[in-house]
């Protein structure tokens, strides 16, 4: 639970960090790219909390769904497949350095995240690596039937798929809430 009480403390900052080291990456995201990466950035930190409460099985679900979401949507945007496991090896980049800069310092012994233990950090490193795994698969799965069925280009980033994105991820968000 100290675990899941840092991480809804530190959600904003590890969104925002994350998001600029995305946007410092390789490559033009253009408006429509870089609207849908923040939006998703913002959902998918959100998301990792629950993964450690006491609904831990439902956040696990929608954690997945969401890496899931996160791989198709790197099919789009014209990430390479390597590029989308970079991205989400990235954000545990962001998480472990923001608890190590928060980690306490001096013989006062406090900050907020004294009394997460070494496992705790093991935790949120298989939830990372299963969205790592979801986002990789999905990455995989859609580029394999973008070719086999359709053109063989995945489309870009439409308004459309904004929309939709915007509409799955307020879905596993209330899913969570339920």
């Amino acid at each position: 639970m100290k675990l899941m009480r840092w991480l809804l403390s530190q959600e904003a900052k590890i969104a925002e960090r994350w998001y600029l080291e995305l946007m410092a990456g390789a490559g033009s995201h253009g408006e429509e790219g870089a609207a849908l990466l923040k939006t998703t950035v913002g959902y998918m930190v959100s998301f990792i909390p629950p993964c450690f409460g006491e609904r831990r099985e439902v956040g696990l679900e929608v954690w997945e769904h969401a890496a899931h979401l996160y791989g198709s949507l790197a099919v789009r945007r014209g990430l390479a497949a390597g590029e989308v496991v970079d991205e989400l090896q990235l954000l545990r980049r962001v998480v472990l350095r923001l608890f190590l800069v928060d980690a306490p310092h001096g013989a006062s012994g406090e900050g907020q995240n004294e009394g997460i233990s070494p496992l705790d950090l093991l935790a949120l490193n298989r939830v990372l690596d299963l969205g790592v795994s979801r986002a990789s698969i999905a990455y995989v799965d859609d580029l394999f039937f973008a070719h086999l069925q359709g053109s063989g280009v995945p489309e870009g980033i439409t308004q459309e798929l904004l929309e939709e994105t915007e509409r799955q991820l307020q879905g596993f968000l209330k899913e969570l809430e339920s």
